[in-house]
C-alpha cells in the first residue's frame, strides 16, 4: 500500500510542474525570442549515444546547463525545458508564472533562458528557454539529485530511441523530410508502429482497452499507466482490482487511486496482454496538458520494449522485448 501511494504521490508531483510549464508556441519576452531553437549536432553526427539510468521508474539523463551537469528525468508530458529552483533560482527572469496544480497553487516560478544546453558532447542547443520550478519535493521522493526535465520540445526535431533494457537512448539526426536512415534504426523491423498526435507539446496514441478506443497520453515521467475514473463502464468492468487505497497529497488534498490490472491493451497492430493500471482522477492533468485525457501510457507500457519517437513525423515504434 505504501509504495502504491508514493507512486501516485511522484505522479502528482510530476503534474504540478507541468501546470506551472504551459504548452507555448512562439513567445516573445522583452524582445528576446523564446522559440525552442534547433538542435546542433557536431561534427556530423547522426546518432549520439546517450547512457541513462533510472531512478525508481524514471530515466533519467545526464545534461548541462551553461556549466552545471547533472541529472535530468525525460518527461514527454513536459512540454518543454524545465529547471529545478533549488539549483537555478539565480537564473535572469524573462516573466513570471503563478498556475494551478494539483497541490494547489504553484507560486515563484518564472520564465528564463539557458545560453547552452547540451546532452551528451554531440548534441547542444543555444538560448534554450526554460522554466524555473520547485522540483524538491520529487528529489526527496526518489533521493537523488535532480536538475530539471526534459519535455518534449527540446527533441521536436529530431528522433529518440530508448532501450531500457540496455540502459541507453539514441538521439537520431533526421533528413530534410523527416525521415530516420534505415543504418542508424536500432532495430530491423518494429513489432508496432503507427502514428500519434502532438497537441500542446503532448503525444497522444490511440489504443482499445476491451473494444473500446481511448486517447492516452505517452508520458515518460508516468511511472504507472493511468486511467480516468470516467472511463466508460465496458472499461471498468474489465478490471480487476489488485488494490484501493485513499491517500493524503501535497496540500492535504485526498486522493481516491484503484490499482487494478486487465489482459488484453491494443496499440496499433499489437495486444499487449497481462496490464496493470492506476484507476484516478484524471481531470487535473487534463488542465495541465491543456487537452482532456482518457489514459496514460506510461513505465508499465513502455518498458515492454525498445522504442522510437520520431517527432518530426509523430511516428511511433516499438520492438518488443522478447525476454
Amino acid at each position: 500500500m505504501r509504495g502504491l501511494g508514493l507512486l501516485f504521490l511522484l505522479f502528482a508531483l510530476l503534474l504540478c510542474t507541468r501546470a506551472a510549464a504551459k504548452p507555448r508556441l512562439k513567445i516573445t519576452t522583452g524582445g528576446i525570442d523564446l522559440t525552442s531553437p534547433d538542435p546542433v549536432f557536431t561534427d556530423d553526427a547522426k546518432t549520439v549515444t546517450i547512457p541513462i539510468k533510472r531512478a525508481g521508474n524514471l530515466i533519467i539523463v545526464e545534461a548541462q546547463v551553461d556549466s552545471v551537469s547533472g541529472n535530468f528525468v525525460l518527461d514527454t508530458g513536459a512540454p518543454y525545458l524545465v529547471l529545478n529552483s533549488t539549483y537555478f533560482r539565480d537564473m535572469p527572469h524573462l516573466g513570471e508564472r503563478e498556475s494551478n496544480g494539483v497541490n494547489g497553487t504553484a507560486t515563484g516560478t518564472f520564465k528564463t533562458q539557458v545560453r547552452n544546453f547540451g546532452i551528451g558532447f554531440d548534441l547542444h542547443y543555444n538560448k534554450l528557454t526554460a522554466d524555473v520550478v520547485d522540483l524538491s519535493a520529487i528529489e526527496n521522493s526518489k533521493n537523488i539529485k535532480i536538475l530539471g526535465l526534459l519535455g518534449t520540445q527540446i527533441f521536436r526535431k529530431i528522433a529518440i530511441t530508448i532501450d531500457l533494457f540496455h540502459n541507453v537512448m539514441y538521439l537520431h539526426k533526421l533528413d530534410n523530410k523527416g525521415n530516420l536512415a534505415d543504418q542508424e534504426r536500432p532495430f530491423a523491423q518494429p513489432d508496432m508502429r503507427m502514428p500519434f498526435k502532438n497537441i500542446n507539446d503532448v503525444l497522444f496514441i490511440q489504443g482499445v482497452i476491451n473494444d473500446k478506443k481511448l486517447w492516452f497520453a505517452f508520458d515518460t515521467g508516468a511511472e504507472s499507466n493511468l486511467l480516468h475514473t470516467s472511463a466508460p463502464d465496458k472499461i471498468l468492468s474489465s478490471m480487476s482490482i489488485v488494490n484501493k487505497s485513499k491517500i493524503v497529497g501535497v496540500g492535504g488534498l485526498r486522493y481516491d487511486i484503484v490499482y487494478a490490472k486487465f489482459d488484453k491493451l491494443t496499440i496499433g497492430n499489437y495486444a499487449f496482454i497481462n496490464n496493470r493500471i492506476l484507476i484516478t482522477n484524471l481531470e487535473n492533468l487534463g488542465k495541465a496538458y491543456g487537452q482532456s485525457v482518457d489514459a496514460v501510457l506510461g513505465y508499465d507500457f513502455f518498458s515492454r520494449g525498445i522504442f522510437t519517437i520520431n517527432f518530426v513525423k509523430n511516428e511511433f515504434e516499438m520492438y518488443i522485448y522478447k525476454h
